[in-house]
């Protein structure tokens, strides 16, 4: 999947408040749930794009969750269900 900043909402590239790997993490989501509104993701799933480890992934998720751009949950070791805002 080739992710681009035109795929999701410009605002989020203009926050400086977020790092550019929660940027590529919610473009991923944001392109996956692109038609619903709560959509599962795998840690799996997320490292065939972005290099990174479950820990990594919450912490980015637990800023985009602060920031208000997402709400998230992790019912599972590596498996989140998430709600875009």
């Amino acid at each position: 999947m080739k992710i681009t900043k035109f795929q999701i909402p410009t605002i989020i590239w203009k926050d400086k408040n977020i790092p550019k790997e929660a940027k590529y993490i919610y473009s991923y989501i944001y392109a996956k749930g692109s038609e619903r509104i709560i959509t599962d993701i795998n840690i799996g799933e997320i490292q065939q794009t972005i290099k990174i480890k479950n820990e990594g992934l919450r912490k980015n998720l637990e800023v985009l969750e602060k920031l208000k751009y997402l709400v998230f949950q992790e019912y599972d070791t590596g498996m989140y269900t998430i709600t875009l805002n």
